[in-house]
């Protein structure tokens, strides 16, 4: 057998256990996935919060530091 063919028959192997694997997914329902949308939209809102506020203060101080010097 040549090398092509073997990689082909090796890739077909790979995309049928793909597909296997793709089968056994649990994927969450509607309501599930709302829910995890607006805790990660949530969070993401509060983290930009906190590095906004974390950057206004450190840009105070460095121009504090600056204004002394």
């Amino acid at each position: 057998m040549s090398k092509v063919s073997e990689s082909l028959k090796s890739f077909g192997n790979f995309m049928r256990e793909c597909r296997a694997e793709v089968g056994k997914i649990s994927w969450p329902g509607r309501h599930e996935l709302v829910g995890s949308v607006w805790v990660v939209a949530a969070l993401i809102l509060l983290l930009s919060s906190f590095v906004f506020v974390c950057d206004t203060v450190l840009a105070k101080v460095v121009e504090a530091l600056v204004s002394l010097g």
